[in-house]
């Protein structure tokens, strides 16, 4: 039986591996729609690798200087996905922003 929460079936495809890359700049939520992303691509057996750096390297990857995994791209996986999920950073709070301090409120 089939509810609204039910998982979507799986998807018969030609595509066996993607690479996502973001961009930069300011796009809230970006995280989330990577993550659910990767997540959708892993249930359908499909390999997913993450660039690093953006764009910024790639015009120098070519047959003499290939890519290398750690240094220039990662794989993600659901472990890696948990640990994304369950980072200290916050979805509410500029990236790269430290909260100001407040002081303890006084008794009066």
């Amino acid at each position: 039986m089939s509810t609204t929460l039910s998982r979507p079936p799986h998807l018969e495809s030609s595509i066996h591996r993607v690479a996502i890359l973001f961009a930069g700049g300011p796009a809230p939520a970006a995280n989330a729609v990577i993550s659910t992303a990767a997540v959708s691509f892993l249930r359908n057996n499909i390999d997913v690798y993450g660039i690093l750096h953006g764009y910024s390297h790639l015009v120098e990857y070519g047959p003499e200087h290939s890519m290398a995994e750690g240094r220039d791209y990662i794989r993600i996986n659901h472990n890696v996905l948990k640990r994304s999920r369950n980072s200290q950073a916050s979805s509410s709070a500029a990236p790269g922003r430290i909260p100001a301090r407040t002081s303890p409120s006084r008794r009066t």
